[in-house]
């Protein structure tokens, strides 16, 4: 081998160990050691995304309260188109749901409903038993809420030609079972508590945190 041969192939291997250094070859195609910018742009957007603050369980109770206290002031005020508007922000907000916002509240957005019913004309009843139905609220709430029982909510549903549809539909017998069961101190809660206990939940330990698990 002559000596030009020789310089050739020295020249060509320090080529090849300054291109290694510089982080390999580069052939038609985007980067090895990396991502593209687009890609940074994309994962630093969904990253940031992903950390953006949740409301916490202090802030939604901070603001049902809120919604709450003008609820009342329009109560006191005698306005029940106002009292009605505040009534569906707050379970559009699920104040009214105590797993979300623990029973104090949740028993708060009751009294507001109750509230509102003793005041209330039939023709303002009619309008309130409609909108929760709306809005989706179960028929044993708004039984609670208004403290009645069942059949005579459902003479109001009667009087005021309501079609809760499957909520209404329930077997009267078994309704009937349910309010004889109550009476000797049975209740929804009560079973909820009994079925998590029965599948090794501690429901003490919900509470200990603000929440309520077996409030609806």
């Amino acid at each position: 081998m002559n000596l030009g041969s020789i310089g050739a192939l020295v020249m060509h291997r320090i080529r090849c160990i300054a291109v290694s250094a510089e982080g390999g070859f580069k052939i038609n195609g985007p980067p090895r050691v990396g991502k593209g910018p687009m890609e940074s742009e994309e994962s630093l957007r969904s990253s940031n995304e992903a950390s953006l603050p949740q409301p916490t369980q202090a802030g939604r109770i901070e603001t049902c309260q809120e919604m709450i206290e003008e609820a009342m002031k329009c109560l006191g005020d005698g306005d029940k188109k106002c009292v009605l508007e505040k009534t569906r922000e707050l379970i559009e907000n699920n104040c009214h749901n105590g797993n979300a916002v623990g029973r104090e509240i949740a028993d708060k957005v009751k009294d507001v409903v109750h509230e509102l019913w003793l005041v209330s004309d039939n023709e303002c009843r009619c309008e309130l038993l409609r909108m929760l139905r709306d809005l989706g609220i179960s028929r044993n709430w708004v039984r609670d809420a208004l403290g009645m029982s069942t059949k005579s909510l459902s003479k109001w549903l009667v009087r005021c030609n309501i079609d809760w549809e499957g909520r209404i539909t329930r077997n009267n017998v078994v309704e009937e079972i349910e309010d004889l069961l109550r009476r000797l101190g049975w209740s929804e809660a009560w079973m909820c508590e009994e079925l998590f206990r029965f599948i090794g939940v501690d429901v003490n330990a919900f509470r200990r945190h603000g929440i309520e698990p077996c409030v609806g």
